[in-house]
């Protein structure tokens, strides 16, 4: 589900669901941080409108939960008496609530699985053109005008794996990439030659008794020759496709 996010209260995760633009807190995170036993909706005498059974994919499975509005949350928080209804109470004022709403309508960060496809998309745009994990990472900032990648909003978690799919390298970006390759390979074989004839490499191992200078000087002497036949074409601009 796109819209779940996981807060964190004493390191006991509540999952936190938007419906509507509506925060709908998990009903069995919440008893289970006040330490409440055998609790159903019926003994906090909810309003049946806030409760909301949903699926979401917990082990390898599709697992029914049931989420609460605020309301709801609150004739929980209210009918415990332990020091944890209050402690939980003032992070959902203080912390959960003013993190959802920082924007001014509710838009929860991305959550913990969200942020591990973000990385695979960055991953795989990095692989797939070629750019810099830190320029893919800058440019994502700019264009969703975040600080970091785990700021993204949840409502904007499609558009941005949209937008990190979107850029590949065009024909002629890999035309002009393998061209360039070309000429390098170009330039050095004939370098090769050149360094082994005018170091008289092959005089070298001719006195070390070895066959070897032989081989090298045919391979050198080879590859030159097809070098400069490639070089005349590029020269020419003959070559406009690899």
């Amino acid at each position: 589900m796109s819209n779940l996010s996981i807060f964190n209260f004493h390191q006991t995760q509540v999952r936190i669901q938007l419906l509507n633009n509506e925060p709908l807190f998990c009903l069995t995170d919440v008893i289970k941080i006040l330490n409440i036993k055998n609790a159903n909706a019926s003994r906090f005498n909810m309003s049946e409108a806030g409760i909301h059974k949903m699926y979401i994919r917990s082990g390898g499975q599709n697992r029914e939960v049931t989420f609460i509005n605020e309301p709801n949350l609150y004739r929980v928080i209210f009918r415990s008496n332990k020091k944890e209804a209050v402690d939980f109470q003032n992070w959902v004022f203080d912390e959960v609530l003013p993190t959802i709403r920082k924007t001014g309508s509710y838009s929860l960060t991305i959550n913990a699985e969200q942020q591990q496809q973000i990385q695979q998309a960055v991953n795989e745009r990095v692989y797939r053109t070629g750019e810099r994990h830190q320029a893919v990472y800058s440019k994502f900032h700019q264009q969703f005008k975040i600080p970091r990648y785990q700021d993204l909003p949840a409502s904007k978690f499609n558009e941005a794996i949209k937008w990190l799919s979107g850029v590949t390298k065009t024909k002629k970006d890999m035309i002009e990439v393998n061209r360039t390759n070309l000429i390098c390979l170009v330039h050095h074989m004939l370098w090769l030659n050149d360094f082994y004839i005018d170091n008289r490499l092959y005089d070298v191992f001719k006195m070390l008794g070895s066959n070897f200078g032989v081989r090298l000087h045919d391979h050198f002497g080879d590859g030159a020759f097809v070098a400069s036949m490639f070089k005349q074409q590029l020269e020419k601009k003959q070559l406009r496709q690899v």
